[in-house]
């Protein structure tokens, strides 16, 4: 057996909890579990000018973490969010320090340490009062005459394409619409 699969056989199905629809591995029972295994493993938390994450206050801020162990090296990012998985847009440190040891968590996984939790986690997760926007919408709510010239501008803006867009763009967006739509409708008066 290798290693990977060594540790891909641990069982933390006792050291997770639900919060949400999520499941969480704790990053203490993690990396405990971890060096177990790898006694010599490190991991580091990234830094990007001084600060312990990248990013902006309109798309959201990102740490990254990196793990060491036999002779391997993988690379973790994660972005701060809060706990029904929206990015904070001015995460405090409290949230910075959190979404870090969820990452090396994560970061573990890529060992082999929990992968299973994590399996279908890149599926996007629609919250029950989210509801995306649509070109018809755009149409017949905010009267936008292009569509699709007007949801280029806002991948631009965001750095983001359109199908990727979840409650905090989407709110951003039907945001400056509303506006523009108020203005309009103030100039007929």
């Amino acid at each position: 057996m290798g290693k990977f699969e060594e540790v891909y056989a641990i069982n933390v199905n006792d050291k997770t909890e639900k919060k949400g629809n999520l499941t969480y591995l704790s990053w203490a029972y993690a990396w405990a579990e971890f060096k177990k295994v790898y006694p010599e493993a490190t991991y580091k938390v990234n830094e990007f000018d001084g600060t312990f994450c990248s990013g902006n206050e309109k798309t959201g801020y990102m740490v990254q973490t990196q793990v060491t162990a036999g002779d391997q090296t993988y690379e973790m990012w994660l972005p701060v969010m809060d706990m029904r998985n929206n990015t904070i847009l001015q995460p405090k440190m409290t949230e910075i320090n959190k979404t870090i040891m969820r990452c090396l968590t994560k970061n573990l996984a890529m060992f082999g340490l929990g992968l299973y939790i994590y399996a279908g986690e890149d599926l996007p997760e629609t919250p029950r009062d989210f509801t995306p926007i649509t070109e018809k919408e755009l149409y017949e709510v905010w009267g936008v005459q292009d569509a699709h010239k007007t949801i280029k501008w806002y991948e631009k803006q965001l750095r983001l394409p359109f199908p990727e867009w979840g409650a905090d763009e989407v709110d951003a967006v039907r945001r400056v619409l509303k506006e523009q739509k108020t203005k309009r409708e103030n100039a007929k008066i």
